[in-house]
């Protein structure tokens, strides 16, 4: 099994320990981590950037793969090369409050601007992350999937992937994005898909990475991919 998307007290919001984040998985038969500290540029309270050097030596010091979760608004000036991590998690945390379908529909057009310029990542994450704060954790509407599927068109064009993250399970029982969104990334010949957990806690890591892996294999997706020093594909377990 396989985490990608993990938090760290290089995060702002997580006190995980490196030790207990790698103990944690292993005690769960999770074999294949990467963890994915938040480096936000952002205009306003919510940038945020650690030490890459340091961060990269600590990744080092326990072997393993040196990743990010690259949050970017899709203005502020980008001043750090990203192809000096092993795995880049791209990430859009801006949306206008309240969560509803028009908030949605300017976050995926901000979305689809950014991809449109930015090319420095492996995986999109969490597609749909604003539901996550919406009353009643209302889907996308149908009206706004031909911009998604704009979005899923260019990444798979491009030779991206996304990322299937599992923390929304716990609020309503769909990752992010949703499985009819998997289904239209399915549907229009995509296959590149990471999995991740967005652990904040070492307790979280792994959070219902076997339960989505086994809803991927039901929608068609065989396999996951994996990063083993170079991408790799492994098939989905019965």
């Amino acid at each position: 099994m396989m985490d990608y998307h993990i938090h760290s007290d290089f995060s702002p919001d997580s006190n995980a320990k490196i030790e207990d984040i790698i103990k944690s998985a292993k005690e769960k038969g999770i074999d294949n981590i990467i963890i994915t500290d938040h480096y936000e540029v952002v205009k306003g309270e919510h940038s945020f950037k650690f030490d890459i050097e340091e961060y990269r030596r600590t990744m080092e010091k326990y072997c393993l793969p040196v990743g990010v979760e690259f949050g970017w608004d899709g203005e502020t000036e980008i001043d750090t090369d990203l192809k000096i991590f092993d795995f880049v998690i791209l990430s859009c945390h801006v949306f206008d409050r309240p969560a509803t379908q028009e908030s949605y529909k300017k976050y995926l057009e901000r979305l689809l601007l950014i991809l449109e310029k930015f090319d420095s990542f492996h995986v999109l994450g969490h597609l749909d992350f604003p539901r996550r704060y919406s009353e009643n954790f209302t889907p996308f509407s149908k009206d706004l999937y031909p911009i998604i599927e704009e979005i899923l068109k260019l990444i798979i064009k491009n030779g991206k992937g996304i990322e299937v993250n599992t923390d929304s399970m716990l609020k309503y029982g769909e990752p992010n994005p949703s499985y009819d969104i998997l289904k239209l990334y399915k549907s229009l010949g995509g296959e590149f898909i990471t999995i991740g957990s967005d652990a904040h806690e070492a307790k979280d890591v792994g959070n219902n990475i076997e339960k989505v892996s086994q809803i991927l294999k039901e929608l068609g997706f065989n396999y996951i991919s994996i990063l083993n020093g170079e991408w790799d594909m492994i098939k989905i377990s019965c």
